[in-house]
């Protein structure tokens, strides 16, 4: 009945489908009463004390208001009601730090929560309530272990921090399964000598609901933090958003793994990225094996090419490893797909850990090289904007997006408010190693940080993006990519956007030339509402950026205020389609490498309202172009910056640094560069 009442609620019950099976082995029995043993350094009963049954440790100490209550439910005696309904009660129980609760080694730390009340948001002293955690010495977000709850998706994490880092291996269940009043059992377990951590929650029936398990390098994820600071139980130690506001029984913390009943574990699973159409068949790989007495009895590969699940079996191989194949799709397929083991206990485990409740899968996609993989023109002018490339990607709009006739490319544009209106698209061939964004927009206002387009890795990441294009302060355009080996690598131009101007933007990722320091160049160019040159900025790289598969947002940041303006003709390409390169800053005599530093005569002159300032430049060294009256007082600083060998073009429109007008008359702009220094003269005419 409990499982069906959870279920009829919605709540997530199991990535298993074991929970009637009959183990055909002897296994460690879940959740106590418990008896202490060699490996115990931690077990409080909470039979009307805090007595720890353990002779490695002390016994606990309540603070705030606790009291014992029958736990007729579990059948275990008593269990402890930690009081936190108030903000003001700051009741937690807390164990002193001895040799034998630091732990660094193998680990099974567990327990039963009922979390009575909790908070949803980070002003919430309930926000992420502790069951155990031994906090940082001095800084308690830096633990040793911790098992917790997140209020904000109700969702249990486990893990710990690594010495001397920012780095918090975990393991972590699925999101709404947390029901306030109701026990549920964890139990967290670190294997050294499988580089494993692993979730286990079960019900008050003791059946296992959730199984979670994650790898972590034994190398840069080891090895745990060790603190001086006692185990905290009901609180994390340290901030004001921890607090546990319900019941705790029977938490036990062993320096060994408890030989509990566990699905098989699957890790390795190959991760296709996009596969070109000549690809005749998907191999997919996993390591796949039992912990204890069982066996692996199946492992199936389950795909789905948008017409139902399908099955590829997977057979054994060495060193645990299982091989399937998914069977060759025509280009524009889309391909889901995740690998499903069951052990001759009938237990079973899924990876993605969650496929079969959280539809969370493996995909890619077949597509063909050199090609364009949107086009949004909006030049239907009604209705929802239609992708014109081959792959024909759905479009999603949120909010209302409107269509505008004034436009930069064709009849129309779409306009989005900012407020509530931006535009999605779901698609595998939006990422590729390397790319072109090529779009159009005209800014109503502009926020700082705001995303014109990004592309994450997952929908609530906002730092880990395939290619991002948002405002900087200063209304200065910055783009970027992610990626694992050297985070995330950015360029920033100099030039300030202006409000109801279009502007054409090209980002781009490419392969360097052969021979260059660099194995990739990211460049991002901007050109006026003419298309004509405005200014570049490139970075230079060695990793391939992340293949991000989170849908691509259009006019959507990271918070309200969304970009608010019109956007027109967006492209996406899977090549470097534009050719643009760090020398390629719109040269007038071809892209070759000037010989020397120059400085050319502005054109037009006598102008209004803009002109127009070719310069080159011999070797890679600081550049500064600055404006001057006729007094010598300096009136607008144009250039300064370090640049590569090339021509470029940089324009004045005829302001000050403080963006107002300037009057007509006889002006100067000086080019300096190492020992060079170039002076002309210029007119301007209002």
């Amino acid at each position: 009945m409990e499982f069906l009442k959870r279920l009829k609620f919605g709540v997530f019950i199991s990535v298993l489908t074991i929970l009637t099976a009959s183990l055909l082995y002897a296994q460690t029995p879940i959740g106590g009463p418990y008896q202490p043993d060699s490996s115990t350094v931690l077990l409080l009963h909470f039979d009307g004390n805090l007595n720890n049954a353990s002779q490695f440790s002390a016994d606990g100490v309540g603070h705030g208001k606790l009291y014992y209550v029958p736990n007729t439910p579990l059948g275990l005696g008593q269990c402890l009601r930690i009081n936190n309904d108030s903000q003001s009660d700051s009741s937690y129980v807390t164990v002193a730090d001895t040799a034998a609760l630091d732990l660094s080694g193998d680990w099974t730390i567990e327990g039963w929560i009922n979390i009575f009340t909790f908070g949803e948001t980070s002003g919430d002293w309930r926000w992420v309530p502790r069951l155990v955690m031994k906090p940082g010495s001095d800084t308690f977000w830096l633990p040793n272990y911790f098992v917790e709850m997140w209020g904000d998706g109700r969702r249990f994490e486990c893990g710990y921090n690594v010495q001397g880092q920012y780095l918090w291996p975990k393991v972590v269940s699925p999101n709404n399964l947390l029901v306030p009043g109701q026990w549920l059992h964890l139990t967290f377990i670190r294997d050294t000598s499988r580089h494993l951590l692993i979730l286990l929650i079960h019900n008050a029936e003791r059946k296992l609901v959730v199984f979670n398990v994650s790898s972590y390098d034994p190398v840069v994820d080891n090895p745990p933090t060790i603190t001086t600071s006692p185990v905290n139980i009901g609180y994390g130690g340290g901030g004001d958003d921890s607090w546990l506001d319900g019941f705790v029984d029977e938490v036990r913390i062993s320096n060994v793994v408890r030989q509990f009943a566990v699905p098989p574990i699957i890790t390795n699973v190959t991760q296709l990225n996009n596969q070109t159409a000549d690809v005749a068949s998907y191999e997919i790989n996993a390591k796949i094996y039992t912990l204890f007495s069982t066996t692996v009895q199946s492992a199936v590969i389950y795909y789905n090419t948008g017409s139902g699940w399908q099955e590829a079996a997977m057979t054994s191989g060495a060193d645990s490893t299982y091989t399937g194949v998914i069977p060759q799709q025509p280009v524009g397929s889309v391909i889901s797909y995740y690998v499903k083991a069951t052990d001759d206990s009938g237990m079973v485990f899924t990876q993605p850990a969650y496929a079969e409740t959280d539809s969370s899968y493996y995909t890619f996609g077949i597509y063909k090289p050199k090609s364009e993989t949107l086009d949004l023109s909006f030049e239907a002018g009604t209705g929802t904007p239609t992708d014109g490339s081959i792959f024909g990607n759905k479009v999603t709009m949120a909010g209302n997006p409107t269509y505008s006739t004034d436009a930069a490319v064709g009849n129309y544009s779409i306009f989005l408010e900012g407020d509530s209106s931006y535009l999605e698209v779901d698609s595998p061939f939006l990422s590729s190693p390397e790319f072109t964004v090529d779009f159009w927009f005209n800014a109503d206002s502009i926020h700082n940080y705001c995303r014109i387009i990004n592309r994450p890795i997952a929908p609530d990441n906002w730092y880990q993006n395939a290619y991002q294009v948002r405002f900087n302060p200063g209304s200065r355009l910055y783009a970027g990519s992610w990626n694992e080996a050297e985070g995330y690598l950015s360029v920033a131009l100099e030039d300030s956007i202006e409000l109801g101007k279009w502007y054409h933007v090209i980002y781009e990722v490419a392969a360097a030339p052969e021979g260059d320091t660099a194995k990739f160049y990211g460049i991002l160019q901007l050109r006026d509402a003419n298309d004509i040159f405005l200014s570049q900025g490139y970075f230079a790289f060695n990793d391939t950026v992340v293949q991000a598969m989170a849908p691509l947002r259009i006019g959507y940041a990271a918070g309200r205020p969304h970009f608010a303006g019109k956007l027109d003709d967006i492209k996406v390409y899977n090549y470097a389609e534009a050719g643009l390169t760090p020398t390629s800053v719109e040269t007038r005599n071809g892209s070759e490498v000037p010989m020397r530093f120059g400085l050319s005569q502005n054109y037009p002159n006598p102008f209004n309202p803009t002109t127009a300032i070719n310069y080159s430049v011999a070797k890679y060294q600081n550049v500064s172009i600055v404006v001057y009256d006729l007094m010598g007082r300096e009136v607008k600083t144009l250039l300064n910056k370090k640049a590569v060998p090339g021509k470029y073009t940089i324009r004045w429109d005829g302001t000050n640094e403080m963006g107002r007008k300037v009057a007509s008359g006889l002006y100067f702009y000086k080019m300096k560069s190492g020992k060079m220094v170039n002076v002309k003269k210029m007119l301007l005419m209002r």
